[in-house]
């Protein structure tokens, strides 16, 4: 009989032939921190100067990743905070070709933990480690990943979309989803942010002042359960509201929203009503010489989505979602007045059709084939 503690052979294998045939790996732990505006928090390693990262390193011996990545929260940043739950997994494998060389690598399993939003107050106080961190910033998701090895970019994506998506952890193979993965690892959403929404006022219930064009409309269209609709651009993975800008043929900004989602998604709406308008005071998010302008918002529920169609403007397919209102607003990267306007949008839509107000789940993804508002 073996002592206490100790195994029989694995088959015909002794126990010191069985230990030594077993993969052997490292262990990392990293955070994920955004600010108000959804960026996410990236440092400049001097020791790997040009290649961003995610606070945090690797796990000691007998230390839990949990707690790694609170001490090195604490080591890089200063900042003694807690992490809120388990965003990522991933198994790299050695001689990954992406990772880079360090010596002695025999493979890694990461896991990214959630480190919330960072307040201002929590920001001013992050001191960086001398000869060990040159800088840190916020910078949009897209933008983070393009300066990460691809690995940890794609890594830093999935963990992103698993905080919003509310579907558990992200399992990934060398930064890759395993299986399927959710409907956003498919699309390959990345939240994103609009630049010049930082000066962009929302204006619930009341119409534009006169002499202020409106440029566009869009709208949040409600299912019976009170998700909303949101459009994901092939080319960059950015998402949208169906809607866009008006044309000259379209009699006023609700006709250009009914065509424009129409046209973009094959959505058809019923009691479609004007919910408000952003102020744009300088029109930067078109370009120069636009000027100011407001952006109109309505509701509608939906009627039906047929099959996805090629969007006559652009000539992409969008791909589209259900969602709450919070995770749109989250996707959308509209800020404070996004934020805004989709909570007014989800209490508008419970007061005047009974719409439950509902809660940040699952992103479901809407076939290629389209549905009618009855099977949501």
């Amino acid at each position: 009989m073996p002592a206490d503690g100790e195994r029989e052979p694995v088959g015909l294998m002794a126990p010191e032939d069985y230990a030594r045939s077993r993969a052997v790996f490292w262990g990392g732990a990293a955070v994920l921190f955004t600010d108000a505006e959804g960026k996410v928090l990236v440092l400049d390693p001097a020791y790997r100067p040009g290649k961003l990262l995610l606070p945090g390193g690797g796990v000691d011996q007998s230390e839990r990743p949990s707690a790694a990545a609170v001490r090195e929260v604490a080591e890089e940043l200063g900042l003694s905070v807690g992490v809120r739950g388990l965003l990522a997994v991933d198994w790299v494998s050695k001689g990954n070709p992406e990772f880079g060389t360090v010596y002695g690598f025999c493979g890694e399993t990461v896991s990214v933990w959630d480190g919330g939003m960072l307040e201002e107050r929590d920001i001013g106080r992050i001191r960086l480690p001398k000869d060990e961190i040159s800088s840190f910033r916020f910078l949009p998701p897209a933008q983070a990943a393009v300066q990460m090895f691809p690995i940890e970019g794609r890594r830093m994506l999935a963990a992103l979309r698993a905080r919003i998506d509310h579907a558990g952890p992200a399992v990934l193979e060398d930064g890759e989803p395993v299986g399927a993965g959710s409907a956003l690892e498919r699309l390959n959403v990345i939240p994103r942010i609009v630049a010049g929404y930082g000066d962009v006022t929302w204006y619930p219930g009341i119409e534009p002042t006169a002499g202020l064009p409106v440029k566009q409309a869009w709208v949040w269209a409600f299912d019976p359960l009170g998700r909303v609709v949101v459009l994901v651009d092939p080319r960059d993975g950015h998402v949208v509201l169906p809607g866009g800008t008006l044309e000259e043929a379209d009699d006023g900004p609700q006709a250009a929203l009914l065509r424009e989602a129409a046209e973009e998604a094959d959505l058809h709406l019923l009691d479609a009503a004007y919910l408000g308008y952003l102020h744009d005071p300088d029109g930067a998010v078109y370009g120069p010489g636009v000027g100011e302008n407001a952006r109109a918002r309505f509701i509608a529920r939906i009627d039906s989505l047929g099959s996805a169609p090629r969007d006559v403007a652009t000539g992409i397919t969008y791909g589209r979602l259900l969602v709450s209102p919070v995770q749109a607003s989250e996707l959308l990267g509209l800020g404070v007045a996004g934020r805004e306007q989709a909570a007014y949008a989800a209490r508008t839509a419970a007061a005047r059709w009974g719409i439950a107000l509902s809660e940040p789940q699952a992103a479901i993804e809407i076939p290629r084939t389209g549905i009618a508002a009855r099977l949501l």
